[in-house]
């Protein structure tokens, strides 16, 4: 890894943490779609997703960035990664009054690297991320 990106991932690191209850990212999430159709649901201290090609059993996480304000957005780091989960880092991210979108990142890299060009371009397993319009109940 290059020096920059080390210093970034520092940085996220640095701001861990599980959510209060009454945080506006706790609750349950509804995805539709042939990839998404499923439902993520955020707690306390745990995180779990099951969609169509995924599952995610109840992991533990910790916060690794939050952004406040008109488009909040969280990005929570898993514990443990299993197989059949594939992400090592969930973002959810407000869109609008009835949407949130939620994606999966691989790994911490994939989540430091997601607005660098070219870098979603590959099919490459590591750059894999999952994407998903969600409705928060």
């Amino acid at each position: 890894m290059t020096r920059p990106l080390l210093a970034s991932l520092a940085l996220l690191l640095g701001s861990g943490g599980a959510l209060a209850a009454s945080d506006p990212f706790i609750g349950v999430y509804h995805g539709q779609g042939r990839a998404c159709f499923g439902g993520l649901f955020l707690r306390e201290r745990t995180l779990e997703w099951n969609a169509s090609f995924f599952r995610c059993a109840p992991t533990r996480y910790r916060r690794i960035a939050q952004q406040d304000g008109a488009r909040p957005r969280v990005a929570l780091e898993l514990s443990g990664k299993a197989k059949a989960c594939r992400f090592k880092v969930v973002e959810i991210a407000y869109y609008s009054e009835w949407s949130w979108t939620v994606n999966g990142y691989p790994s911490l890299e994939a989540y430091a690297r997601r607005d660098q060009p070219g870098w979603k371009d590959s099919d490459a397993p590591e750059r894999q991320i999952a994407s998903c319009g969600m409705r928060k109940d």
